[in-house]
C-alpha cells in the first residue's frame, strides 16, 4: 500500500508548476504575475537552499538517460543516500514558507497547473518518504530504475483519470484567463498543454496542418502591394517562410510554441479588414 500522495509537499512538483505560471504569463503577458513566479522560484530553489538540493535529488531520478542497470541501480542509492541526509524538519519549514508565498502571491490554482512526468514525481516522493512499506520501495525502486534505463519510454501510459481531469481543468482554466487570444490560438494551446500527456502524435499532426496553414498565409502576404513593393519587407517575409519550413514538429517544445504563436498573430494581420471579423 503506497502512502498517500501531498502535491504540495513535493518539491519537484511545486519547482514545475511555478515554471508553468512563469510560461503562462509571459504568454498572457502579465508582467507582475511573471515577476512574482520568478521572484519565488529564485528565493526558494537558488543554489544552497534545502529545496533545491531536495529537487536535485528528484531530477536525478525523473530524467531517462538510457543508462546500463549497474549506473541506474548506483544513481537511486546515492540520490536515496543523499535525499535521506537532508534535514527534513528545515524541508518542511521551506515547504511551508513556499506554499504560503504561492497562496498570497499567485494564488492556489497554482497548484493545478498540469505538469508533465506527475506519475514520475510522484513515484519518487513516494520512494523519498519514509513511512513507504519496505515491499513497496522495492517496486517503486523497479519503476524508476526502468525510467533511467529508457525503458519506460511509455511513461504516460500513465495518464490515470485523476491526471485527465487536472488537464481538463486546466485547459477549461486557460481558456477563461486568455479569452482574449485568437481562435487559432488557443487552439494551439489547448492540443499543446494536452500533448503533455498520451497526445502528441495528434498534436503533431494538427501542428503540421497549421504550419501550412500560416505558410499559405504568409506566402500570399508577398503577393499585396505594401509588401511586393518594398524590398526589406519582401525579404524579410521569405526569411518567415524559411523558419516557418525548418520547424521540427518531432521536437517541439515552449520555445516553439512562443514563435508559432506569434506566427499566427503574423498571419492574422496580413488579412484583409474583412476577414478578420
Amino acid at each position: 500500500m503506497k502512502t498517500k500522495h501531498n502535491k504540495k509537499r513535493n518539491t519537484a512538483f511545486v519547482y514545475e508548476a511555478l515554471l508553468r505560471e512563469v510560461t503562462k504569463s509571459i504568454v498572457s503577458r502579465d508582467t507582475k504575475r511573471k515577476n512574482k513566479a520568478i521572484s519565488i522560484l529564485k528565493e526558494y530553489f537558488k543554489q544552497g537552499t534545502n529545496l533545491s538540493k531536495e529537487l536535485g535529488c528528484y531530477k536525478a531520478l525523473i530524467k531517462e538517460d538510457a543508462l546500463d542497470k549497474y549506473t541506474a541501480e548506483k544513481v537511486i542509492f546515492l540520490a536515496s543516500r543523499q535525499h535521506s541526509d537532508l534535514d527534513k524538519k528545515e524541508i518542511f519549514n521551506e515547504q511551508s514558507r513556499l506554499i504560503k508565498q504561492v497562496n498570497t502571491d499567485l494564488g492556489t490554482s497554482t497548484f493545478s497547473n498540469f505538469v508533465p512526468n506527475y506519475k514520475s514525481y510522484a513515484t519518487v516522493y513516494q520512494l523519498f518518504n519514509k513511512n513507504t512499506p519496505l515491499k513497496t520501495r522495492v517496486l517503486l525502486e523497479q519503476e524508476i530504475l526502468e525510467t533511467l534505463s529508457g525503458k519506460n519510454n511509455e511513461q504516460n501510459e500513465d495518464m490515470k483519470p485523476v491526471d485527465t481531469l487536472v488537464v481538463k481543468t486546466f485547459v477549461n482554466n486557460f481558456n477563461d484567463k486568455y479569452s482574449n487570444l485568437l481562435p487559432e490560438q488557443r487552439d494551439l494551446l489547448n492540443k499543446y498543454i494536452l500533448s503533455l500527456g498520451d497526445n502528441v502524435a495528434d498534436f503533431q499532426l494538427f501542428l503540421v496542418k497549421e504550419l501550412q496553414r500560416i505558410k499559405d498565409g504568409v506566402t500570399s502576404s508577398l503577393l499585396s502591394e505594401d509588401i511586393k513593393d518594398d524590398e526589406q519587407m519582401t525579404a524579410n517575409t521569405r526569411l518567415v517562410i524559411e523558419q516557418i519550413e525548418n520547424f521540427n514538429v518531432s521536437r517541439f517544445n515552449e520555445k516553439d510554441l512562443k514563435k508559432v504563436l506569434k506566427l499566427q498573430n503574423l498571419v492574422n494581420e496580413y488579412k484583409p479588414d474583412v476577414d478578420k471579423d
